[in-house]
């Protein structure tokens, strides 16, 4: 397995019309746009791509295509449920079929969980696993209404030292990052949220999970690039914020979709229902604002 770090890529999910049927023959196209264009992996099934809105079936099959299609691309799936036996089985499935890792949300259903019973969630999917797994905690609070705190993690890694692997943080807060590095030095700490790329990296994360990276992976590693080498950062970290803040006024999951068909010449896919659909006139208009972002290469 590969070392996990750099620009890793949460992929969206392509769905025919209507949101029905995943459109696999899609992903291969995307996986080699991502590589050509800077990504040093992928994160399927994750927020961006849907999963909670994919079953396991439905999650093995996406699995499958990324894995057979993956060239260079370091593979973390995300597997988590708020089923406790769906989380175990497509946590065997990806691992026992060569991905890097594996991203599991904690439950999502009940709220106000108790240390112990999430500790028990955890650790249950953990002992099933086989013993090359590489676990990452995902640290979603604002979805998930649960957060990986300092005593779950300390418990974690008592017991699963080598299994588990690291966090990825997409709380919001930069700080939080901050202190998952000082506290947990043996885990790799990744950061979510295209804004906070640059934040993170000061804090020395070992990678970026990025959404917007689905369109432009080369603008997230100009940022580590220019971080490293002394650089403008703060200029390259301005442009990704730019172009995400045109995400932010469309439906977000729909406009990253026509944004990839557009810079990659893929065939436009759909979102699947709550996730919200583009009106004709969001998509035109999103397209009129992307021109000049995608025309700079």
């Amino acid at each position: 397995m590969i070392d996990l770090k750099g620009v890793l890529v949460a992929t969206v999910t392509p769905f025919t019309p209507g949101g029905r049927e995943l459109d696999l023959d899609w992903v291969p196209r995307h996986l080699a746009y991502l590589s050509a264009r800077g990504a040093d992996a992928v994160v399927p099934c994750g927020t961006n791509g849907e999963g909670p809105s994919l079953n396991v079936a439905e999650h093995k099959a996406l699995i499958d295509v990324v894995l057979a299609h993956k060239g260079t691309l370091g593979v973390v799936a995300g597997t988590g449920f708020a089923s406790l036996t769906d989380t175990i089985e497509v946590s065997r499935y990806a691992t026992e079929r060569g991905a890097d890792g594996v991203l599991i949300v904690p439950p999502f259903y009940f709220k106000s969980l108790s240390l112990r019973g999430l500790f028990e969630y955890y650790a249950t999917v953990i002992r099933a696993l086989p013993p090359e797994a590489r676990v990452l905690l995902y640290n979603i609070p604002k979805y998930s209404g649960v957060e990986i705190t300092d005593a779950l993690v300390d418990g974690l890694l008592q017991a699963f030292p080598k299994q588990l692997y690291g966090i990825k943080d997409t709380s919001g807060r930069p700080e939080q990052s901050a202190h998952y590095i000082e506290k947990f030095p043996e885990l790799r700490i990744y950061s979510g949220g295209d804004d906070l790329v640059l934040s993170a990296l000061r804090f020395g994360v070992a990678g970026a999970v990025t959404g917007v990276g689905n369109v432009v992976p080369h603008m997230v590693k100009a940022v580590r690039q220019a971080y490293a080498s002394g650089g403008d950062a703060e200029k390259a970290q301005k442009r990704l914020s730019q172009v995400k803040d045109i995400f932010r006024r469309y439906p977000e999951y729909a406009a990253l979709k026509l944004a990839v068909s557009l810079a990659a010449g893929l065939p436009r896919v759909a979102v699947r229902p709550p996730i919200e659909e583009l009106t004709p006139e969001q998509g035109a208009a999103l397209e009129k604002e992307l021109r000049s972002v995608l025309s700079e290469g």
